[in-house]
């Protein structure tokens, strides 16, 4: 308890720089709102000097505000980076879009290729090499597609 009691700024700067260089080695970004809310810490023992439990809470606090509006901020730039970040199967964001098959509809398979891969697909509509069709839903490895509407 005497420890707590004189705690003051030198103390948090260095726990502040430990916790930054501790973020160095690879902490992935846990460590550094902490290191951040120390050196505030310290910088306001500097300006206002307060008793060791506003020390305390206030580092709680700050390491707490920090933390969430990094968490936030980041949120908030993944979606609007990449809009389907939220979603789990990565392969559903081919559902409504257009192809060119590949070989012709036998016995309902066929392949088309999206991008750099070629897909696997059932259709229930005989269709030759070179038809456009719509992908209508994703089942297993299978692209379940229809011809696309003329007109």
């Amino acid at each position: 308890m005497e420890l707590l009691s004189q705690i003051n700024l030198w103390h948090w700067l260095i726990l502040g720089g430990a916790l930054l260089i501790l973020e160095l080695l690879g902490a992935a970004g846990y460590l550094l709102w902490l290191g951040m809310a120390a050196l505030c810490v310290s910088a306001v023992q500097a300006a206002y000097p307060q008793p060791w439990q506003s020390q305390w809470l206030l580092f709680a606090l700050l390491a707490l505000l920090f933390t969430t509006l990094w968490w936030s901020w980041q949120r908030r730039a993944l979606r609007k980076k990449d809009p389907a970040a939220e979603i789990n199967q990565r392969n559903q964001e081919l559902i409504g879009q257009s192809a060119t098959l590949l070989e012709a509809v036998v016995n309902g398979h066929s392949r088309i290729k999206i991008g750099d891969t070629s897909w696997p697909v059932r259709c229930e509509t005989s269709l030759p090499a070179g038809s456009q069709v719509t992908i209508l839903r994703i089942d297993g490895i299978h692209l379940l597609v229809a011809p696309m509407a003329q007109g």
